[in-house]
């Protein structure tokens, strides 16, 4: 039997022992939550309700933790010691006020030791590492990496410019997967500013890095999740693809044998073997493990955010015709085909259209979970030491104690003028970038990325939606990061004339 097969029985068994308790008792005196928690021990002792009920193996568990709070409010009583919230400020409390160490599921991103600034569960080894690792996303810093993301996003403007030369109809309008262009731009513009090479991705699609990062991380999820199951059904569960660690090893070590240096991400983590104190000099394996976080995590939350954003203005043209007018407002010099960084970084409409889109389509759609240390207070909770607590940002964003018509595409909700327009609208009330010590670390870097990619996109291209692509983009994925099922959606594009 195959790891899926296993996890379906494992599933329906969970769901009968549900059904079974809720047959024989009264729900509304014990309370829902003790049915669930109850159930926990029915089903086999091994594994808990929410190992059982999140279905990884199809990317739906985002799903089962929105109906969970939609049916049971803002904190949920998973298993014994496994709690799930969704309300702001328990959220807060929980990254900010209590700064809760990251929860024992991370443990299985660590690779026999090999941690990073993603997957450490140790506070100060954490603050430590980010500490070293922080000046390569400094604001400062980023400017100099500007050239490189301008580089890729004149070429991923030339790269739809051929693609409508080649194959266009009589109107030259022409058709391209932009999800798997801003894959292959997101990917170059990491090898350009993390590598110091090329991947040549929106050249030539053919490089085997884009499947490796899937299957990444779609086992990874796995293993996260069930841990026993996927050490007997996914070979090397835990471990990072071969073919990427060995893509990361030969990149490093050029480096590090060479001489000549260049001015990027990787530069900067190299140069910390200069450090005063050894434990902030980063061997190679260190490296790696940082530079594989920066190539798996950082690729996919960028191109996916870009993706849904593209998305989304197509299902609402009259936020799209805005974001053209404001663009259309900052002029290009003559033979200047993509913004410059600063051109752009403060349109209004531009920076509201991506936060609004990363709360719909929240980045991190499955809840992250923290560990309580000691006895905690959250709330009205008294919690015990190592209880697991799930924090629920898909469900904050798309709750409509804080947004009115959550799933309503509407980038007015970030403007300050517009606010009175809202009867309820609680900008406090997002997590697109977490929160506290844990916050990303790369939330410069993709900001500055994501305007260059899509004002220069839209500067250049008029894009309308293929109605089958549009009802096909509704089936969402989540295993490490929100996608679509698909992994695929076509557009059309034709040259703007302005």
């Amino acid at each position: 039997m195959d790891l899926e097969n296993t996890l379906k029985h494992i599933e329906n068994a969970s769901h009968q022992a549900i059904e079974y308790l809720s047959e024989r008792a009264n729900l509304e005196k014990i309370g829902k939550i003790t049915a669930i928690s109850v159930a926990t021990y029915v089903v086999a002792n091994f594994i808990e309700v929410p190992k059982i009920f999140i279905d990884i193996p199809k990317g739906t568990s985002f799903q089962m933790f929105r109906d969970f709070h939609d049916k049971y409010g803002p904190i949920v009583r998973l298993g014994p010691k496994t709690i799930a919230v969704s309300d702001k400020d328990l959220v807060k409390d929980v990254l900010i006020t209590e700064d809760l160490p990251k929860g024992p599921l991370y443990k299985v991103f660590q690779g026999h030791g090999k941690l990073s600034i993603f997957s450490a569960t140790d506070k100060e080894w954490h603050k430590r590492r980010r500490r070293v690792v922080a000046p390569a996303f400094s604001v400062k810093y980023l400017k100099s990496l500007e050239p490189f993301m301008h580089n890729v996003t004149l070429n991923l403007v030339n790269k739809i410019d051929k693609t409508i030369a080649s194959d266009h109809g009589d109107d030259n309008v022409g058709q391209i997967d932009i999800w798997t262009l801003f894959k292959s731009f997101s990917l170059d513009v990491l090898g350009e500013t993390a590598f110091g090479t090329s991947f040549n991705m929106i050249d030539d699609n053919a490089h085997f890095i884009p499947k490796a990062i899937n299957d990444e991380m779609r086992n990874g999820a796995i293993s996260a999740y069930y841990p026993l199951l996927s050490k007997i059904f996914l070979k090397g569960a835990g471990k990072m693809n071969p073919k990427i660690n060995e893509f990361l090893r030969r990149v490093i070590d050029e480096r590090l044998s060479g001489t000549e240096k260049r001015e990027d991400i990787l530069q900067i983590l190299i140069e910390t073997k200069e450090a005063d104190e050894q434990a902030d000099r980063l061997n190679a394996d260190a490296i790696m493990g940082e530079t594989a976080l920066f190539l798996i995590a950082g690729s996919e939350t960028i191109s996916n955010t870009l993706g849904f954003t593209v998305i989304n203005l197509l299902r609402t043209p009259d936020v799209l015709a805005k974001l053209y007018a404001e663009l259309d407002e900052v002029h290009l010099e003559e033979g200047q085909l993509v913004f410059d960084h600063d051109q752009i970084k403060n349109l209004t409409y531009l920076n509201a259209v991506l936060y609004e889109s990363m709360r719909i389509n929240t980045a991190a759609g499955n809840a992250l979970p923290r560990i309580t240390t000691g006895p905690t207070k959250l709330a009205h909770l008294n919690l015990e030491k190592d209880t697991v607590v799930m924090t629920n940002f898909y469900h904050i964003h798309t709750d409509e104690k804080y947004w009115p018509s959550p799933y309503q595409f509407k980038p007015e909700r970030w403007i300050p003028e517009e606010q009175d327009n809202f009867e309820v609208n609680d900008l406090d009330a997002f997590f697109g970038f977490s929160a506290g010590s844990r916050n990303c670390i790369g939330k410069n870097f993709a900001m500055q990325e994501m305007r260059l990619c899509l004002a220069s996109l839209l500067k250049n291209f008029e894009i309308t939606p293929i109605a089958a692509e549009m009802e096909q983009a509704k089936e969402l994925r989540t295993y490490i990061t929100m996608t679509i099922a698909s992994h695929t959606f076509d557009c059309k594009v034709k040259r703007r004339t302005l």
